[in-house]
């Protein structure tokens, strides 16, 4: 038998990358809350909640364990928000199909997520990653926040509640993507 240093590699178990771990987890529930959504039930509604509620928290984790095991990286730059704009739409068109979310924010905020995709596409085509704006990881917050109230059974939270937070979500996804395609030219013309 060898020992480890004598000319034998020491064999380690592949490390779990907690990061994508949690941005696939995010994504994976996206089934369960549209399901449920979808069923129009105040029992589904709550456990609809929960289920969003568990995802949107993993949007926080996911960035925490990337910085703090040092696993930060492009495609993690790239991923994250998808993850993130997967998770939203899907619950809010679920929610515009049983009419208890606002068609023209769903149009809006689709809009400006589906555009900023593509930016950051094309900035990963060029080699550049293309990090989140204060105001993005803002308005990531509100959306969240928005369409978790709005997935709560009917009634259940005030109406100017909804509202307000609605409201902030669309203003900071229209501010942001206004910033973010304000920084698009010098970036991806550095990055030629």
């Amino acid at each position: 038998m060898s020992t480890p240093g004598h000319g034998d590699p020491v064999r380690r178990r592949p490390r779990i990358h907690w990061p994508a771990v949690l941005t696939i987890a995010r994504v994976v529930l996206v089934v369960p809350v549209v399901v449920l959504t979808l069923m129009r039930t105040r029992g589904a509604s709550w456990v609809a909640f929960f289920a969003f509620g568990i995802a949107a928290l993993t949007d926080g984790f996911d960035g925490f364990a990337a910085r703090r095991m040092q696993l930060v990286s492009t495609a993690g730059q790239l991923w994250d928000p998808i993850a993130d704009k997967i998770l939203v739409t899907a619950s809010m068109v679920a929610l515009v199909i049983v009419g208890r979310f606002p068609a023209w924010a769903a149009w809006i905020i689709i809009a400006r997520e589906s555009s900023v995709t593509v930016l950051r596409w094309v900035a990963e085509r060029r080699g550049r990653g293309f990090p989140a704006s204060v105001a993005g990881k803002m308005k990531t917050g509100a959306q969240l926040l928005a369409v978790l109230l709005y997935i709560l059974p009917p009634r259940t939270a005030p109406g100017w509640l909804e509202g307000t937070v609605l409201g902030i979500a669309v203003g900071l996804t229209v501010i942001s993507g206004i910033q973010y395609f304000m920084r698009a030219p010098a970036l991806l013309t550095d990055a030629r």
